[in-house]
């Protein structure tokens, strides 16, 4: 499926990605969450988490190293995606759990930050922080942060951290698992070419995709994407739960014209078992 097409995607120009940080600390009533305190004029001596643009050039990865030892002077190792927020057709954010693994707490100002702290997340979360927030936006991603910790882990089952390929264009690529009532059984929807497991995993797009220009939001591109694949749409599908795949690594030579593939995991409703699916080419 197609929704039109980003020709030309340019890092700070059509599009811009912000990778940010969430470094806990610390068990119980005691975690801390690293912040640190704004420098920008529009938000001076507020306190967030340690974000910024990703330039060109650099991997999504790359991005939170630098953001986190300009900002708050610690380096780090990058554990896992926590989620992806859109904003309009251009804007993305990328979060990610990560661990310090050297350097110093940052304590003196420049142009990146004024310093940096660790706060308590249970002062930080409450309806009266001790000091001012730049805003409270980022307090989901403390909960994600905090989820992450006490999650079940696979060991077969590796971390969502970008695929370092660069991706000319914005698509995005639909896992959709159906379970049968006991969920014993788990069915999943692959392009018609695909007849075995094997096929599967060695193909690079199994699963349904739709490339979309800028002229779509996201949320956009997902809802017609449901109604083209069910004949029940949105009544058929659950909202997109988790990023299963990320595409997305802007190199210096190619960084003024790259872009992203994601693909996200829909889960098909139990009570919509019947919903046809509509596209022949599935």
């Amino acid at each position: 499926m197609q929704l039109g097409r980003a020709r030309f995607v340019r890092l700070h120009d059509n599009v811009n990605y912000v990778a940010a940080a969430v470094i806990l600390r610390g068990d119980g009533d005691d975690t801390e969450i690293l912040l640190i305190q704004e420098a920008k004029k529009s938000c001076y001596e507020k306190w967030y988490l340690p974000a910024g643009r990703v330039e060109a050039g650099e991997t999504l990865i790359e991005s939170v190293h630098r953001e986190v030892l300009e900002e708050a002077g610690y380096t780090v190792e990058v554990n896992e995606m926590l989620s992806m927020q859109i904003q309009g057709s251009g804007w993305y954010r990328f979060a990610y759990v990560a661990t310090v693994t050297g350097g110093t707490l940052k304590d003196y100002p420049d142009r990146e930050s004024l310093q940096a702290q660790w706060f308590k997340v249970k002062e930080i979360t409450s309806s009266k922080p001790p000091v001012k927030l730049r805003g409270r936006d980022f307090l989901k991603l403390v909960d994600e942060g905090l989820a992450y910790r006490t999650a079940k882990r696979f060991a077969n089952v590796p971390p969502i951290l970008p695929v370092n390929e660069p991706y000319a264009g914005l698509f995005v690529e639909f896992m959709i698992c159906k379970y049968n009532k006991d969920d014993t059984r788990v069915d999943v929807l692959v392009h018609k070419s695909i007849t075995t497991e094997q096929a599967m995993a060695a193909h690079d797009q199994p699963f349904p995709t739709c490339e979309f220009g800028f002229e779509y939001f996201f949320a956009m591109v997902i809802s017609k994407c449901y109604r083209h694949l069910l004949d029940e749409g949105s009544n058929a599908l659950f909202v997109p739960s988790q990023i299963v795949r990320l595409r997305c690594a802007p190199t210096p030579m190619e960084s003024i014209a790259h872009g992203l593939q994601v693909r996200l995991f829909c889960e098909h409703k139990k009570s919509a078992g019947k919903a046809p699916i509509k596209s022949p080419s599935r």
